[in-house]
């Protein structure tokens, strides 16, 4: 049943596409944010990439057979610190159960159902609104030094062009002939994987543009604003305990990745998610830098060029609530940026250093929908893929409110299927 107004919790991305759909739908929308503006955190300076394509579950065989090595610290891309933190524990056991082939396969699956169905929204809404977020049509290829891993890749990239998203198997000299700029790199490579369907815009940029939309049709912000706790009474939330003071609303909506888990453990329900800390650099693009968008499997880099800017990001620390800007895997960016790309970018001269917690859940896939109480709602857990997933699960989640049918087959995506009620 519709209802007549919704608090949202958290204005980043997932916050403020999920604002602008429920407002288009005739909801009256109170977005609310801890930080002093929208989009500051997570999605400030992620890696800019939409990718449609890539939307691969991190729980998988290929990263369990991977762990002795990053518990023992030699894979510079991941760290982890030990703990024996409940919420770290079962988010991990979890974790595991989903790294089968088979459960891997399907959460796949299930992410790029979700992904493709994004891609139609956000396209949508660049009609209906026109909004410069430095969007472009890139492609993004992934560049494999191994030749076993580039065969691995090409039989996932087999299962999605049966899947509908189509990929093609490139060795070194066509992705040269792809990205000429792939010629700074000082060893050749096996070979890459090419999607054309993805594409590159500022995260940011396109949340505060969409954002000045909304304001035309009325929404309400409240910055600087920590909602400390979740009032239920039976099966209703009936309001929210604020920094700012007490807040009603008819319905709820946590969209605040990692931030959400303490408001829900207050109502009695333990989110199956976990922070995975990423890092990003933006320096001056140079004639270099490449066009396509490029992610290094080997250092599990991502480099994406957003017009006089190239925005570098990487690594995935499992190190809990740190949120303090590690310089250690800053200058573990940079080494990779002037190994790989050394002509790209200037990089003496940083513009923008990042860092922040992208919410994962044990399948990769998020978390959409009805849960906990019967005017509570669900839009978290993207993981990596926050800003690819953000507009097809604005999507979703504007059909749950609405009792319509899902426009997508959501299988893997409703709260039931975390272990939710």
């Amino acid at each position: 049943m519709k209802t007549d107004s919704i608090a949202i919790v958290g204005a980043g991305i997932i916050g403020i596409t999920s604002a602008y759909l429920l407002s288009r739908a005739g909801y009256r929308v109170m977005l609310l944010d801890a930080g002093r503006g929208p989009a500051l955190g997570t999605s400030f300076a992620n890696g800019a990439q939409l990718s449609y394509s890539y939307t691969d579950a991190m729980a998988s065989p290929g990263l369990v057979a991977k762990m002795p090595g990053i518990l023992l610290g030699r894979d510079p891309a991941f760290r982890v610190r030990m703990s024996a933190e409940r919420q770290l524990l079962r988010w991990g056991s979890r974790f595991l159960m989903h790294a089968q082939a088979a459960r891997e396969e399907q959460n796949t699956r299930n992410i790029l159902r979700l992904s493709l169905h994004s891609r139609e929204v956000l396209h949508r809404a660049q009609d209906e609104c026109g909004i410069e977020f430095g969007h472009r049509l890139s492609g993004k290829l992934h560049i494999y030094g191994n030749r076993q891993d580039l065969d691995k890749a090409a039989i996932r990239v087999q299962q999605k062009g049966e899947w509908g998203c189509p990929q093609q198997v490139l060795d070194w000299q066509q992705c040269l002939a792809l990205e000429p700029g792939l010629a700074q790199l000082a060893t050749p490579m096996a070979g890459g994987v090419y999607s054309s369907l993805d594409e590159v815009g500022d995260c940011q940029h396109f949340a505060v543009r969409l954002l000045a939309q909304l304001r035309q049709q009325g929404v309400e912000e409240h910055y600087q604003c920590r909602v400390q706790r979740l009032r239920k009474e039976g099966n209703r939330i009936t309001g929210l305990d604020t920094s700012q003071g007490p807040l009603t609303a008819d319905a709820y909506l946590l969209a605040t990745g990692p931030d959400s888990l303490a408001l829900a453990r207050g109502i009695g329900m333990a989110l199956p998610i976990y922070p995975i800390k990423g890092y990003s650099i933006t320096v001056p693009a140079t004639g270099q830098a490449p066009d396509v968008c490029i992610t290094d499997v080997d250092n599990k880099v991502v480099f994406a060029r957003l017009g006089d800017r190239l925005r570098v990001a990487g690594c995935a620390d499992i190190v809990g609530y740190d949120r303090e800007l590690d310089e250690q895997r800053i200058a573990h960016l940079l080494r990779v940026c002037r190994q790989r790309f050394p002509e790209a970018g200037d990089y003496d001269r940083i513009l923008d250093r990042w860092t922040g917690f992208r919410p994962v859940t044990p399948s990769s896939a998020p978390i959409i929908g009805r849960a906990g109480a019967d005017n509570l709602y669900l839009n978290l857990g993207h993981g990596m893929l926050g800003w690819t997933l953000a507009m097809g699960s604005a999507s979703l989640l504007a059909a749950r409110l609405g009792g319509y049918p899902a426009p997508i087959d959501d299988t893997g995506l409703r709260p039931i299927d975390h272990g939710l009620r």
